[in-house]
């Protein structure tokens, strides 16, 4: 089960959740009201150990595809 975060509009708290990834809403625990679901940043950990920016130069780019009937899909 994912973690949402929400903010509510009536007292400005912002709390987190674990919910299913088919829920509706949450309440805020604080005042009770509805809350809307705040959208999350998140942090990405590869196994490679290092996190330098140094490490996205090396890469190889992407591979170049013609526009195409399919936006280059179907390589026409």
């Amino acid at each position: 089960m994912p973690i949402y975060e929400y903010h509510c509009p009536t007292c400005s708290n912002r709390f987190e959740k674990l919910q299913p990834m088919n829920s509706t809403g949450a309440d805020c625990p604080r005042c009770e009201q509805p809350a809307k679901r705040a959208l999350s940043v998140f942090a990405s950990i590869t196994a490679g150990g290092s996190s330098s920016s140094e490490d996205f130069a090396q890469a190889p780019p992407p591979p170049v595809r013609g526009g195409g009937c399919c936006g280059g899909g179907c390589f026409h």
